[in-house]
């Protein structure tokens, strides 16, 4: 029973040195934000919990400090509220799911970073909700495959980027969802190489450029 006595004793002891070892700070910055957060006391690195609020009290956003660097899941928001982006940090760097918002609370964007670059398939949407284009990315720049959406759901435009620039072959669509041209892209200079008759009136009327 003494052994047990003293792990416990011990076990606590150590708790309350670490926990000793960070304070909480609130701190006017000079932009009149307010930042509520842990810090250590041997080196001041924040440390732990982090948050920002104007100065009538509206949490403008939310993150997790380990040894002063950003490190997990940092949330943005309006001043009204809702969420604006949420990211997510390894150590300071950009990993894993990134996510922005309309300020009507609807999903803006939605992706995946890898070692600080914009990886793998993203997508974008209307401020109504509707899917607005899929493209995919490597090496932070649009690098694959992608498709453009008009917000009543029909395609507008397929092709594929490289490097951020359209390449290869790009179709057009109409409104209705009509293929109305085809067009032979390099590094970004695309050229027409098919359409329809009246491609150009209709691409007018869906305010394609």
């Amino acid at each position: 029973m003494s052994r047990n006595i003293i792990l416990i004793c011990c076990m606590l002891a150590s708790l309350f040195s670490c926990q000793s070892n960070v304070e909480r700070v609130e701190a006017e910055d000079s932009y009149g934000y307010v930042e509520k957060y842990e810090r250590k006391k041997s080196d001041f690195a924040r440390h732990g919990k982090y948050e920002k609020f104007t100065a009538g009290g509206s949490k403008v956003e939310e993150a997790h400090f380990t040894n002063d660097t950003l490190d997990g899941l940092r949330i943005l928001y309006y001043e009204s509220g809702d969420t604006e982006i949420v990211e997510t940090y390894r150590m300071g760097i950009f990993e894993g799911p990134y996510r922005s918002y309309y300020d009507n609370g609807q999903l803006n964007t939605e992706g995946q970073y890898e070692a600080n670059a914009m990886y793998g398939e993203w997508k974008s949407y209307y401020q109504g909700g509707e899917l607005k284009e899929v493209v995919t990315f490597a090496e932070n720049a649009e690098n694959g495959p992608f498709v453009e959406y008009y917000q009543n759901g029909n395609k507008k435009a397929e092709g594929t980027y490289r490097n951020g620039e359209e390449n290869g072959l790009l179709k057009k669509f109409s409104l209705a969802g009509e293929h109305i041209r085809s067009m032979n892209c390099e590094d970004g200079i695309c050229r027409t190489i098919w359409k329809v008759d009246n491609a150009d009136e209709l691409e007018a009327e869906a305010g394609q450029d």
